[in-house]
Order: C-alpha cells, then structure tokens, then sequence
C-alpha cells in the first residue's frame, strides 16, 4: 500500500478507507461545521468497524501519518459497549486537519478489545479508563493497572454503565449523608462541620 500523501482530503480520507476495509466499515459520514469567531470550518469524519477490522482500522490510519489519538469516548448503549477513538489526519497542515472517529461496538457477553499500544503508546492511559469505567477488557494492554478509581472502589461497578454493574445503588443515598456514611461504598464521605469535632 502506497503511503498518501498529505494533506489529504475528506474524499481521499473516505475512499481510502472504504476500498481497503470493504465491508468492514459501516455507516461511515463525513460532514464540514464552521465554529467559532472567525467561523472555521471543522472537518469530522466518524464511521464504524467490526471488532475483528479494528486493529486494521488504527494500522490504516497510521499508514496515513503517525497516528495522533485525541481522546477514546465510551457510552453503555444498552445490548453493547460503544467505544469512539478520536483521531486526527493532517495535523500541522493548519486549516486541512481532520478528526477521524472509528467506532466499536462491544456486546455485553464479550467486552474484549485489542490494545492499540503497540502502534499508539499514548492509548495506555485511555484504554486503562475504559477498563475501570466500563468494564471491558483490553487484551495485551501492557499496564491493566487502574487509573483513577481508588483501590478499594468495587471491583464489579463500572460508574458509566447503566445496567445492574452500573452505579445506581451506589449513588442513590448522594443527598443522605447518614445513608451515605453506612455504606460501604461511600465509607469516607463528610459533611460541612465534621473537622471541628
């Protein structure tokens, strides 16, 4: 495969992943929106691939420039995990700079996921919060450390899941603090005052 030159365009952007994906990549859009005071237009590509075309995805992608992830999004979207790798294509070309979104989705019965580190270094940190904060499973992650939750959070509750493994008990007792203070969960809650005792 050829290396593209840069910048590339959204249609180049387009067809370059829809003739080496195939049917792989589905519900792919491209739209242009101008934001801003001096209304520049933002370029935003988003599409979805299989679990199995992932790795392929984030290897294309790097085929075009060293990949530069952004940020990965995920949401508990009922029968499955989402998750939303935001990428950019042509950064430094100051006005061509594309976000290319690759979604996945995950069912509920096998929240597994490659890693990406191994092309991306940097996705180290945002793969570890999607295992602490959605209960999937990134396979070969070098560091399944957790990040942010504290060692003893639950090791069975996801904060942005929205089924049973979801935070709902945990957060219902948010504006009783005697409640709050017998559970577990919550075991070091204060209110206003408590120094002073």
């Amino acid at each position: 495969m050829k290396k593209s030159k840069l910048p590339m365009s959204m249609d180049q952007i387009e067809s370059y992943f829809k003739d080496n994906l195939k049917d792989s990549i589905r519900d792919f859009k491209k739209e242009e929106i101008k934001k801003g005071l001096k209304q520049r237009p933002m370029k935003l590509i988003w599409f979805t691939v299989d679990r199995k075309s992932f790795r392929r995805a984030v290897k294309l992608l790097s085929k075009i420039q060293i990949p530069h992830l952004s940020v990965t999004s995920g949401s508990d979207i009922g029968d499955h995990v989402e998750l939303i790798y935001h990428f950019a294509v042509n950064y430094g070309y100051r006005g061509d700079e594309v976000s290319v979104s690759i979604k996945v989705h995950l069912p509920k019965d096998d929240l597994t996921i490659p890693t990406i580190t191994d092309m991306v270094p940097g996705a180290i940190t945002t793969e570890r919060e999607k295992q602490e904060f959605l209960g999937i499973t990134v396979k070969g992650i070098p560091d399944s450390r957790r990040l942010w939750l504290d060692e003893d959070f639950p090791k069975d509750r996801y904060p942005w899941r929205w089924d049973e493994t979801g935070m709902e008990k945990m957060s219902r007792y948010v504006h009783d603090m005697d409640e709050a203070a017998n559970t577990p969960t919550v075991k070091n809650l204060r209110t206003r005052g408590d120094d002073d005792e």
